[in-house]
Order: C-alpha cells, then sequence, then structure tokens
C-alpha cells in the first residue's frame, strides 16, 4: 500500500520553568512559560531565549530548567 511523498515540517519549542526556592504553605510556586513566534527554526531565537534564561537564571528566588524539543511530521499525501 503506497502512501504518496512525505512532506517534511519541523516544530521547535523553546520551555522554560521557574520554581519558587520559598514555599506556600506546602507548596512552591511553579511558573512556566513558551517561546512563540512565526519562524522558530530561526538561529536568532536560540539567542534570544538564552538571554532570558541567563535573566531567569540570575534570580536567587527561583529554580530555573528549561529546554527544547525538535518535532518532525510527515504529511502522508494521496497517490491517484
Amino acid at each position: 500500500m503506497s502512501y504518496g511523498t512525505p512532506e517534511e515540517s519541523g516544530v521547535r519549542t523553546y520551555t522554560a520553568r521557574a520554581v519558587s526556592k520559598q514555599q506556600i504553605g506546602e507548596y512552591r510556586l511553579t511558573v512556566t512559560c513558551r517561546a512563540e513566534t512565526d519562524n522558530m527554526m530561526a538561529p536568532e531565537v536560540e539567542v534570544l531565549f538564552q538571554k532570558f534564561m541567563d535573566t531567569l537564571s540570575a534570580s536567587p528566588d527561583f529554580t530555573v530548567t528549561a529546554q527544547r524539543t525538535t518535532e518532525f511530521a510527515e504529511n502522508i499525501t494521496a497517490t491517484t
């Protein structure tokens, strides 16, 4: 069974998470943010996100983690 020609597209996501070192009752405050722009594959996005991470990490009040994920999807076209 033939599926036609795959058309590859990539999606990149940058996510940062800051967890407060101070507790609110029994819990810590967690702040999660995701970077968004029309062209997430542009090299400038990585540079700006790193600057953002450096700014967050400078705070003594939060523990900061981040990740970059890249997802590739292949759209399958019908054969005729």
